[in-house]
């Protein structure tokens, strides 16, 4: 303003004012107009930038929303894939496990057991004075060290008699000095109550001898048999009643030291040594007065009597075929008299008096043996070729043989010195192998017989009850499995269909441990008539034998008790399926990680103890099982046609394995799996994978779709199946270990069978998208 007011005051002062108002007029209209121009363009342009500033705002406000958008959507993308991954202990545990076994530097297509189990077998080194480490061994491990610590503990009223009296048995065990302390007294008075060990004394006469008085005594005593076994169990043909079978013996040592040799051979001299050294000690202990040169001449002739009675019986690869048309051969009392007197045996010591040999036996029992007693013989033509071998061995000669079985049978609840020895004897034979400790001899000894109140303290603290409830579902699932799996099959007909879905239904299920362990009075009551003390290891044992030898005998006239007939301890790391019973067994041992974790995926868990569950279950259809019906009878349930299919699938697998090879074992025997001896491990290993993958397909289906594992997200739940089965079967062992494996077991070598059963699964392919070339 102030500079218009001095402008306007300079131009009024000027001359010619009129020309200079029009000047100022036109100025002035132009100067409006100018500013109405202005004004106008100034609104327009101002209107248009208002119009850009508006949109330009809608679409930043657009972007905005679109950025809100993305970032709500990865929260929330980030929130499921939180919410996708399970976080839960037995997870992360669970997780953690695997990650700790996985090589995944190798080709899960290529080699899925170095893929599973790499990194645990360079994590898990085989342990000084053992053949190997497994899974199953940590366990037994881990089990092995519980009962010890309670072992310790001091006995208290709060525990039953029975654990109480494990502890005893254990603690004496243990006790060296007092094992020391007794020497060979105890082996003394048991030879002494047979008439004396005939070698190691000068004045040993017939008369005080009578072989089946001292079988009969000693079948109630230890429960052996020396010249014959006699026994009672489920009858193979009527499974709902016991029977008496009459069986070959054990030799006390290995066939292959005796059959079809003589006494020069290496392993025979051997024996000698051995018996030589016991029967000098045993002498001079008791001041027998046996010259030398006689007991030479004794021993002589005891082996060449056991090398005949080797030489008669029937080799055991001819006997692990169970071929019942062979060996059930059931005869009433009269008629096994006549069998075994037709043998013509011309002297008393080749005679047998069945009925009166049995009652001598079964009288500890109060078990009377009827006339029309039914007895099944497994060897027949054994028991005439005994008599025979009998009829022309002098007496002393099968007194000699007795006694010194009864010395194997003892040898190692006794002294230091005699244990060298057989130890000694044992490395001849089989090379040098590691000797356990005393700890673990001592408890695999008490184990043995006091195995069901060993594992009542077990479950009592380390068994959750819900694991029996969940275990009975995933069986039920398993079977479900194996029907629908059979239903589909291709290869069986109608009638073999109905059958074996049949059989699949009436398999008796035994999960974790027998209830009335857990009732203390009933516990009691099953090892009533033990007696044990702390520091007396060999009584302790005897009294133990007897009482599980009265309590077995008893059994004989009892109807068989499907509900609770138990095949296995409690505290075991294993299972089993037992044809006669059709009945499959999951001992509480085995129900703990890596096999069974309670609140773990489901796909853990059916991928490992899932494919047990399943395994066990195809053994009743394998290449022995299929052999017995759905109450354990052998009966022939297959068509002729559907057989005709199961042998060339049989046959199919027996290839396959064969072809697998070692490359440890190059240069040996052994360099081939033996798919023929396998083959019914085998075939339950494939059939438990298939009936475990299914089940699980079958749980997701009525749960919806699992969470994965924390650090291993990029693992399917299905893949994780995969991953459990393998890694249970991880192990490392040694040459020697794998060799013996190899040429007499049952079981193939870990490696191929997680790789076997992986190779036949189109699942496993599936998932893990493996090409068509993969192995």
């Amino acid at each position: 303003m102030e500079i218009g007011t001095s402008a306007v005051t300079l131009v009024c002062d000027l001359p010619e004012e009129k020309d200079t108002k029009i000047k100022r007029s036109r100025k002035a209209f132009l100067i409006w107009v100018g500013a109405v121009v202005g004004a106008v363009g100034f609104v327009i342009a101002t209107g248009l930038l208002a119009d850009q500033v508006f949109r330009l705002r809608k679409q930043i406000d657009s972007v905005n929303g679109e950025l809100f958008e993305i970032r709500f959507d990865q929260q929330v993308q980030r929130r499921n894939e939180e919410n996708s991954v399970c976080l839960t202990k037995e997870c992360i545990l669970s997780a953690a496990t695997l990650m700790e076994s996985m090589d995944e530097s190798a080709d899960p297509c290529d080699d899925f057991y170095q893929f599973a189990c790499g990194g645990w077998q360079k994590k898990n080194v085989i342990p000084h004075g053992h053949e190997g480490i497994s899974q199953f061994s940590i366990l037994d491990g881990r089990i092995d060290r519980f009962i010890k610590e309670f072992f310790l503990e001091y006995n208290t009223e709060l525990d039953s008699k029975a654990i109480n009296n494990t502890r005893d048995m254990y603690d004496a065990c243990l006790d060296l000095n007092a094992v020391e302390e007794l020497g060979i007294t105890p082996l003394v008075k048991i030879l002494d109550s047979f008439g004396q060990w005939p070698m190691t004394v000068s004045n040993w006469t017939e008369d005080r001898f009578d072989w089946r008085k001292a079988s009969a005594s000693i079948r109630n005593t230890f429960g052996v048999g020396f010249l014959f076994q006699v026994s009672n169990f489920v009858d193979v043909n009527d499974t709902d009643l016991s029977v008496i079978y009459v069986d070959q013996p054990s030799l006390g040592v290995p066939s292959f030291i005796l059959r079809e040799n003589n006494l020069t051979s290496a392993h025979v001299m051997d024996y000698f040594t051995f018996i030589s050294a016991v029967a000098l000690t045993v002498r001079d202990a008791i001041g027998g007065g046996a010259y030398d040169i006689d007991i030479v001449k004794d021993i002589e002739d005891m082996i060449s009597f056991h090398i005949d009675l080797a030489n008669i019986m029937t080799l055991n690869e001819h006997r692990s075929d169970w071929n019942l048309s062979r060996i059930y051969n059931p005869f009433s009392l009269d008629e096994l008299q006549m069998w075994t007197d037709s043998a013509n045996a011309t002297n008393s010591m080749g005679q047998i008096n069945w009925y009166e040999h049995l009652t001598d036996i079964y009288s500890i029992a109060d078990v009377s043996i009827n006339p029309d007693e039914k007895i099944v013989v497994t060897e027949p033509e054994y028991l005439k070729k005994l008599v025979q071998l009998l009829d022309q061995t002098s007496p002393r000669v099968i007194a000699n043989f007795i006694h010194w079985r009864l010395v194997l049978e003892n040898i190692y609840d006794l002294n230091d010195e005699l244990m060298i020895m057989a130890d000694a004897f044992d490395e001849a034979i089989y090379g040098p192998f590691p000797i356990p400790s005393r700890e673990d001899w001592c408890l695999e000894r008490v184990h043995v017989v006091m195995g069901f109140a060993i594992g009542a303290k077990y479950v009592e603290d380390s068994f959750d009850p819900q694991t029996k409830v969940d275990m009975k579902e995933m069986i039920l699932n398993l079977k479900m499995a194996f029907s629908s799996l059979v239903e589909d099959s291709n290869w069986m007909d109608k009638e073999t269909k109905i059958n074996a879905l049949e059989k699949a239904a009436a398999m008796k299920e035994y999960i974790g441990y027998p209830d009335w362990i857990t009732n203390r009075t009933t516990l009691e009551l099953a090892y009533h008539g033990i007696n044990t003390k702390q520091d007396t290891h060999f009584d302790n044992f005897q009294s133990a034998k007897r009482f599980m030898v009265k309590n077995n005998l008893r059994f004989l006239r009892f109807r068989t008790n499907r509900d609770n007939l138990w095949i296995s301890f409690p505290a075991v790391v294993n299972a089993f399926y037992y044809p006669m019973l059709n009945s499959i067994t999951f001992p509480a041992g085995i129900l703990q990680p890596p096999f069974y974790g309670k609140g773990r995926l489901a796909a853990s868990n059916y991928g490992a103890i899932g494919a047990v569950i399943g395994h066990e279950i195809t053994h009743g259809f394998d290449d022995e099982g299929y052999k017995t019906d759905k109450k354990g009878h052998e009966i022939s349930w297959w068509t002729n046609h559907t057989l005709t299919e199961f042998y060339k699938k049989k046959q199919c697998i027996i290839d396959q394995y064969s072809n697998y090879t070692l490359l440890e074992l190059k240069e040996t025997d052994a360099f081939h799996v033996n798919g023929s001896n396998t083959q019914g491990e085998n075939i339950a290993d494939n059939g438990g994978l298939r009936e475990a993958f299914r089940a699980y397909q079958n749980y997701v289906a009525r749960n919806g779709p699992e969470k994965r594992l924390p650090g291993l997200e990029h693992y399917t739940p299905e893949q994780i199946f995969f991953l459990s089965f393998a890694t249970v079967e991880c192990s490392n062992e040694s040459p020697e270990s794998l060799e013996d494996q190899v040429l007499f077991g049952v079981h193939t070598p870990s490696r191929y069978r997680v790789i076997g059963p992986l190779s036949n699964s189109d699942d496993f392919i599936q998932h893990f998208k493996c090409p068509t070339s993969s192995p």
